[in-house]
């Protein structure tokens, strides 16, 4: 299967002999279900050029409700992660405005239907040269800030169904909202190669400390899922692009009435982020 991008959209196109992606009616059903708070059906797909194409079938519908892309969600982006589903590198996905909100926020869970909390790392990106980059240093050039990012990701997969890459790609990892701190320039910092991996964060749940790690937990550098995405992603990243770079440390349920907060140290520089869940 070869895929294309075409304005923005993942195209696939097979050959006779393979097997086709899921109908692009199921997937175009499932998107407006889920805007709608429904849980997403298994579209069987086995293999992730297959999956690839089902999801440019989903996006389609979402970019028609919800409006052009923003940036890219990334994640499988540690090796436990990857053995755990049986994937070898990380799986992308499309942010979407709707997805994001400000800093201390009382954010509802409505709609969601088996959501998520994790810390999380954003970048924005300054200049398309990214997409030429190969090495730590050009991809920092080429970046904008830095900003501390709690990901509430939905995992509104099947009831039953075995999570697997396949199934995760072909809905483009299940993001479902996020929120943004405030940044730090990457002009600010002495040395942002070597202030990333030292990058330390700490998740609280009603402020207590749950989780604590670094930022070599995102591939071994946070960079290195930036060098990732240009080279294998499939997605064309401009001045303003936003990124989430993956999971730092464990997940957990986000349920009603829950203070949710992530503490950073960067290069000295300290970021926060938090949000209050609402039912």
């Amino acid at each position: 299967m070869k895929a294309l991008i075409l304005g923005g959209v993942i195209a696939c196109s097979l050959s006779a002999a393979q097997a086709a992606c899921p109908d692009s009616s199921l997937m175009h059903n499932a998107a407006r279900g889920w805007i709608a708070g429904q849980r997403l059906p298994d579209p069987l797909v086995r293999n992730m050029d297959d999956a690839n194409c089902a999801y440019a079938s989903f996006r389609a519908v979402l970019e028609a409700e919800l409006g052009p892309p923003v940036g890219v969600k990334v994640a499988f982006t540690s090796a436990e992660a990857q053995e755990n589903y049986g994937i070898s590198e990380p799986i992308a996905g499309a942010l979407f405005a709707p997805m994001l909100v400000a800093d201390g926020s009382r954010l509802s869970l409505k709609g969601s239907r088996a959501p998520l909390y994790e810390a999380d790392l954003v970048v924005t990106v300054a200049d398309p040269a990214i997409m030429r980059a190969t090495t730590r240093a050009q991809v920092a050039a080429a970046l904008r800030d830095v900003r501390p990012f709690i990901e509430l990701p939905d995992i509104a997969l099947p009831r039953g169904a075995v999570p697997d890459g396949p199934l995760f790609a072909s809905y483009g990892v299940t993001p479902w909202r996020g929120v943004l701190g405030q940044g730090i320039p990457i002009s600010a910092l002495a040395d942002p190669v070597g202030d990333l991996e030292r990058m330390t964060v700490a998740l609280k749940v009603d402020g207590r400390v749950v989780h604590t790690d670094s930022g070599a937990a995102l591939l071994g550098h946070p960079l290195d899922v930036l060098l990732w995405l240009v080279q294998h992603g499939r997605y064309e990243l401009h001045a303003g692009s936003i990124v989430s770079l993956g999971s730092l440390g464990t997940f957990g349920p986000a349920m009603p009435g829950r203070r949710i907060e992530a503490e950073y140290n960067l290069g000295g520089y300290p970021m926060k982020v938090g949000v209050t869940l609402a039912p």
